[in-house]
């Protein structure tokens, strides 16, 4: 293929016609076809030369393709442009294989662009590469939109400064920059004195004027690597980094100073109103006074408290002294069944034996197994089983934070006696986030993994997106776990109480779907599909993991694998089992997937569907589209539409919308 050749304004050149095009489609007509596209489009030999670029392309990046001709496209690269994702798309084209991504890119007059990029090798008939196809997409505003989502996520819509969540994220890069250099990290608490007095005499715009004056006068006293955040109320957290082990409390005695300096100026607000500010602080160094946020925070705590009790003119914050006593552990005799024996509800007692039943997550893809999901369950002196419903509400929260503990020491126990047996599994297990609210719930996970030697990696707290994930606390303790290699997975987005602050809020690393949302994918399938896919996007925008629950039957299986999901579980693979058959079912099971076979009219409208949508995967052609058996099979008069839509993909809207409606039909039952 030659530069003339792509010319709209070169005359048409004879040539033989391409497989499957009507006579009359030249490539000229092609070419002029490409120049009316509002994708920025691109295409190189195999040496990954520029011979032709259409008029988006110009007008996305300010490139004329005379300027690029003969050029590699390198030259939208610049200093801002991630090396990984040049490496991804270096070893996609070295491979042979399909490049999708979003790249950092520059435009020819130095301005840049976030660029949602697909890269599409051209094969000849022997199989080797002769071209590279790029298509190139603006989407600067929806990246910018979702960092502005991120930083609202994160900073305090008030004064600007971190929130909780920021917080959390500066303090974890802080302690890790700490343990490469082998410098001291100090985190001081700061509170307001006297601050609902100010609120009281004045008016909360009084109060908010002065906790915005106060962050930025803060703000201002710190060095380069230091940060303030405000995680709520009247509370500010200090971050002082990079601080000399040998001088530690020196050095952060003249941060202070400077602070001090800048707190007590007279602070005039609105109307000419004068405030005198006082505040405490009490300041934990790592590492001597905690090793985590957790420790850290609950030490300057108690120093803070120290502080206000003195509150002197000059002395105004207080280091941390020695810890208390160390939390209790789990006990190092626990088994992997506890006996259970509660006075839960006034007229019911639950007796028998706590045990995890597993349920296998498998990859949509491949039909492999490596994690399994442990649910609760209590076997009944007669043998019967009580399924979480029918007992969890029974039990005070305090018997219930024992019931969560025992259950993820029984799961990491049988985690460890299937690796004696030769299989590397992992699992996960439902807790709710009140759970980690004790100060010592991480060290009681910390505790039951090194008593049963399973690596952190290989557990997943899966947390009930139906609960608030709000409390310090509970914050900090799985933070301190996600550090040591915990995964984090976010349970039911889609029963009804997910936020895009709550997918945000934590570092998880799988969302997963709640089964409810196949209960009306006969009646409304457009409407489910559609759902699933947004969320399945979501998970991909994040970088999580997508698994869907509830694949009961082979259609659901093929909408999910369809849309993207990774993982599913459900009763088409297996039902909960009993801990010790788990590696006899591993060993004996085939897993079904879908691979490119479609069967069923739900997962063939899913698949029409995304391709209408424009997923951003290429039209497969009519003898490797997976929809082209399934229709054969099915009628003789639609698969004569569906060749249609593959005879004219872009203009025939009529041959999509007659699919669309009667793959919905079929699903529905009507045909």
């Amino acid at each position: 293929m030659t530069d003339s050749t792509l010319d709209p304004h070169t005359p048409a050149v004879t040539r033989p016609v391409p497989t499957g095009l009507a006579p009359e489609v030249s490539p000229l007509l092609l070419a002029r076809a490409l120049e009316t596209v509002s994708e920025g489009s691109l295409i190189t030999d195999a040496h990954r030369n520029t011979i032709y670029s259409n008029s988006a392309f110009t007008s996305i990046t300010g490139y004329r393709q005379d300027e690029i001709v003969g050029t590699n496209c390198r030259f939208l690269q610049g200093p801002q442009t991630s090396p990984e994702t040049i490496q991804h798309i270096r070893d996609a084209l070295s491979a042979g294989t399909v490049f999708q991504g979003t790249i950092l890119n520059y435009r020819k007059d130095g301005s840049t662009f976030w660029n949602h990029l697909t890269i599409t090798p051209l094969f000849d008939d022997e199989g080797q590469v002769t071209n590279f196809v790029s298509v190139q997409r603006d989407v600067t505003d929806s990246v910018e939109e979702r960092e502005r989502l991120s930083h609202a996520a994160s900073h305090d819509p008030l004064t600007g400064l971190p929130n909780r969540e920021g917080t959390r994220r500066l303090l974890r890069r802080s302690l890790t920059s700490a343990d490469e250099s082998g410098a001291v990290v100090a985190v001081g608490l700061l509170d307001l004195d006297h601050f609902k007095a100010i609120n009281d005499d004045h008016g909360h715009p009084a109060g908010d004027e002065v906790l915005i004056e106060l962050g930025a006068r803060i703000r201002g006293a710190l060095r380069r690597n230091d940060h303030v955040a405000r995680p709520g109320g009247d509370e500010f957290v200090l971050i002082v980094a990079d601080l000399d082990p040998d001088r530690a409390t020196q050095q952060f005695a003249d941060v202070a100073r400077r602070i001090r300096a800048e707190i007590v100026r007279p602070m005039t607000l609105s109307g000419g109103v004068e405030v005198a500010i006082t505040t405490s602080m009490g300041v934990a160094m790592y590492p001597t006074d905690g090793v985590d946020s957790r420790s850290l925070y609950a030490a300057a705590d108690r120093a803070l408290y120290t502080a206000k009790e003195r509150r002197g003119a000059v002395d105004w914050y207080e280091l941390a002294t020695p810890a208390p006593s160390a939390p209790p552990t789990m006990p190092t005799d626990a088994t992997a069944e506890e006996r259970f024996d509660y006075q839960g509800a006034p007229a019911h007692h639950v007796e028998g034996t706590l045990t995890m039943f597993m349920q296998p997550i498998v990859d949509l893809q491949t039909g492999s197994v490596t994690q399994f999901e442990a649910l609760a369950r209590i076997r009944r002196p007669d043998g019967s089983l009580l399924m979480p419903d029918q007992f969890l509400p029974n039990y005070t929260p305090e018997q219930l934070h024992e019931v969560f503990w025992i259950g993820i020491h029984n799961a990491l126990d049988w985690v460890a006696r299937w690796q004696e047996r030769g299989h590397e599994l992992s699992v996960s297990v439902n807790v709710p986030p009140e759970l980690f609210a004790s100060p010592d719930s991480a060290q009681l996970v910390i505790d039951a993994l090194e008593l049963t030697g399973v690596d952190p990696s290989r557990l997943s707290l899966e947390l009930l997106e139906t609960r608030e994930i709000e409390l310090s606390a509970s914050d900090e303790a799985i933070d301190e776990l996600v550090r040591l290699g915990v995964k984090l997975h976010l349970d039911d987005i889609s029963s009804g109480y997910s936020t895009l602050k709550r997918v945000t809020e934590l570092p998880f690393d799988v969302i997963k779907i709640d089964r409810h949302i196949f209960d009306n994918i006969h009646t409304r399938a457009l409407h489910v599909i559609t759902v699933l896919a947004a969320i399945t996007k979501l998970g991909a925008d994040f970088g999580y993991g997508v698994t869907v629950e509830g694949i009961e039957n082979r259609e659901r299986l093929e909408v999910s694998a369809v849309l993207g999901a990774h993982f599913g579980q459900g009763y088409l693979f297996a039902r909960p089992m009993p801990p010790e058959d788990v590696v006899d079912w591993i060993e004996s099971v085939s897993v079904p997937v879908v691979a490119d076979r479609i069967t069923t009219a739900l997962g063939a409208l899913a698949y029409h569907w995304s391709r209408m949508r424009g997923d951003g995967s290429q039209h497969p052609p009519r003898e490797r589209c997976p929809l082209t058996a399934f229709f054969a099979g099915a009628d003789r008069q639609i698969s004569e539409v569906h060749d249609r839509m593959h005879d004219d993909p872009e203009g025939n809207a009529e041959a999509a919308t007659l699919l669309t409606s009667w793959l919905m039909e079929e699903a529905a039952g009507r045909h």
